[in-house]
């Protein structure tokens, strides 16, 4: 994980977030978390990027929400233009990729300061 702010103690960073709301075949579900787990780390290399979590819904095992974290949204737009996304989205399953679902992509649509922790 790239140091915040946050993490070398100059204060509460700002930041941009980015969840996609994915919906898989239950029985698909630690399938789709493996291969985020096992995915090649590029993003990770990326100006800006703060961090990539992988919640699952306790009620709903085909649910799966992608949430990440950057400094700012030109950051996280340039990462989406970059040959490293490309490259990591390549690298999955064929069969996994057309069963993923995508239901929502949520942008929050400022940049955000915490406050509090």
């Amino acid at each position: 994980m790239v140091e915040t702010p946050l993490d070398a103690g100059v204060g509460f960073p700002r930041m941009y977030v980015s969840v996609s709301r994915l919906r898989v075949e239950a029985d698909r579900s630690d399938e789709l978390i493996a291969a985020f787990t096992q995915r090649a780390g590029l993003v990770e290399s990326h100006d800006g990027f703060l961090d990539l979590q992988v919640w699952r819904s306790d009620r709903d095992p085909a649910e799966v929400l992608m949430v990440s974290r950057w400094r700012d949204r030109d950051a996280f737009t340039a990462y989406l233009k970059s040959e490293d996304h490309r490259v990591s989205h390549e690298r999955m399953d064929p069969s996994l990729k057309k069963a993923i679902k995508l239901e929502r992509l949520e942008h929050l649509q400022q940049t955000y300061e915490v406050v509090a922790q």
